[in-house]
């Protein structure tokens, strides 16, 4: 089968074919003549056919070198546009970004940041996957991941968002049939929703002011969503240990309040996770100025609410 002919040799070819001179077509490429001549000599042999009519006044081209000349022209345009198409993408803000987080974090931080985004941006094409599987930026394609507590691979780069803090919640309907709380204790005789895929399944270590109990727990009733456990919470069913972010706007809306003030879990990081490139495009640069600080902002403000 016979191979395709050199590019390298083409665009040397098409600089004769230009210039009409070995010298000029030389310094127009920045290399020798000798480099020239020994491209289109390259050409003549696979294609078995003279190309170029050397005298010693001028450089012509026979018939088929016409006919080269134009598919050699063609494949220096391609590459030019190749560059600029590139060079364009690396200085514009738009194009797909896919970004992937939780379901809990998507819903309540990261998606009406995103739509601001959208809005200013309306160059760039957004999919938030909110699987509960980790994904790998590099293996699945995602351009940003928000992942909590571990970043998992040393090889991507790490921006720390904040920190996020739980803390313990109950409708005021089960409160009032079930009685208060006053010490993490209390927790043995009322009903506690359990986190299905919790590390430490029954248990919670909650520290207040430098005081540590770990309390050990059954649940007839564990769920593997936030958002499910914070409605099941306002619906009265007993007691959660849920993020700020989640149960703060019930909170507010006076669906559930937060129990035991002052007594917590110590609070985990969340990192907004990418992989490594230099330079970054535009629309990863944009992307990281307009939601890095404003996920900081949304941590911040709910790992210190004021307690009730």
């Amino acid at each position: 089968m016979k191979t395709i002919l050199p590019p390298d040799a083409l665009l040397a070819f098409d600089a004769l074919a230009r210039t009409a001179s070995f010298t000029a077509a030389a310094d127009l490429l920045g290399c020798t003549k000798s480099h020239i001549s020994q491209s289109v000599k390259r050409l003549e042999a696979e294609l078995a056919t003279l190309l170029v009519l050397r005298t010693t006044r001028r450089v012509s081209l026979t018939e088929a070198g016409v006919r080269l000349a134009m598919h050699a022209a063609a494949l220096r345009e391609m590459l030019q546009q190749s560059r600029r198409d590139i060079e364009g993408l690396q200085a514009t803000v738009e194009g797909a970004l896919r970004i992937s987080a939780t379901q809990a974090f998507g819903q309540s931080i990261l998606a009406p940041i995103l739509v601001e985004f959208s809005l200013q941006y309306p160059g760039i094409r957004m999919e938030l996957d909110t699987d509960h599987r980790l994904k790998n930026p590099v293996a699945d394609g995602i351009d940003f991941c928000i992942r909590s507590r571990t970043v998992g691979d040393e090889n991507l780069v790490a921006r720390h968002l904040g920190l996020s803090q739980k803390r313990i919640y109950a409708s005021a309907s089960y409160l009032a049939q079930a009685g208060r709380l006053d010490h993490p204790c209390d927790l043995v005789t009322h009903r506690v929703l359990l986190e299905l895929h919790q590390e430490q399944e029954g248990s919670w270590l909650l520290e207040c002011e430098g005081k540590i109990e770990q309390i050990e727990l059954r649940s007839q009733f564990s769920i593997d969503s936030y958002a499910s456990t914070a409605s099941a919470v306002a619906a009265g069913f007993g007691v959660a240990l849920l993020p700020a972010y989640i149960a703060e706007p019930l909170v507010s809306k006076g669906e559930m309040q937060e129990v035991l003030p002052g007594w917590q879990p110590a609070p985990y990081p969340f990192y907004l996770v990418y992989p490594y490139h230099h330079p970054l495009p535009k629309k990863y640069e944009a992307f990281i100025q307009f939601v890095v600080p404003r996920i900081q902002a949304c941590l911040q403000n709910n790992l210190s609410k004021p307690r009730q």
